[in-house]
């Protein structure tokens, strides 16, 4: 038993080795930007070098006074009743913001780094660190959602535990994670998450990839 739990472990490494270096290999002079996309609109990336497809449609539904589109309404919901049985309870405190809600979002926080004592573009530079760009938000997609306190304290709680846990069995991923930073663009945010379905995200966290990387890796593995 033992040597068969541990070859099954090398496996889930040599896979996650496996799939770095597929990335790797697909990944040359900052290739994280302007990615193709992929036909599953689940996986549209969305960052400060790609910003929102044209044409891209949200088809909203409200939840907690929020609007997310309907493709991750059932699984939300769903992820929030299996929380609440151990105690854990979620609030969406963020969901789709359109670009013009985005402009208020980053001026808000420039202005906010001014008061604070930073000048105009070391304001704006830190702002950026935590807030994209307008028309390169993910919260355009109506796919991302801010949980609960939006702030650093958030990774202290149960319930951002309960999230690392089990969020992927909803089909939810921690969208900015601080090792991923160099890739994603922005610090760690441990509220922010983003819905790419349950198959998706448990590959995603089996393989240690975040949404970058794994579109370069089904991109190097032939899925259109």
């Amino acid at each position: 038993m033992a040597v068969s739990m541990l070859g099954g472990w090398e496996a889930e490494r040599a896979a996650r080795d496996a799939a770095q270096q597929t990335v790797q290999a697909g990944a040359q002079a900052g290739p994280f930007g302007g990615c193709r996309q992929l036909s599953d609109p689940l996986l549209v990336l969305v960052n400060g070098q790609t910003p929102l497809p044209e044409g891209w449609q949200v088809t909203p539904r409200m939840v907690d006074d929020e609007l997310v589109d309907i493709a991750m309404y059932e699984d939300y919901a769903a992820m929030c009743r299996a929380a609440e049985k151990e105690g854990v309870w979620f609030w969406v405190a963020s969901g789709y913001r359109s670009v013009e809600e985005q402009e208020e979002v980053l001026a808000r926080a420039i202005e906010e780094n001014r008061k604070a004592g930073m000048g105009e573009k070391e304001a704006e530079e830190d702002a950026l660190r935590t807030i994209a760009q307008p028309g390169c938000s993910e919260h355009h997609t109506g796919l991302a959602i801010d949980l609960n306190e939006v702030s650093d304290a958030f990774e202290k709680t149960k319930a951002y535990a309960w999230l690392q846990e089990h969020s992927a069995d909803y089909g939810f991923i921690e969208r900015y994670q601080a090792e991923k930073a160099s890739i994603t663009g922005i610090d760690k945010e441990s509220w922010h998450y983003r819905y790419v379905g349950r198959k998706h995200a448990g590959e995603m966290k089996r393989l240690g990839l975040c949404l970058e990387e794994y579109v370069v890796y089904l991109q190097k593995q032939g899925v259109r």
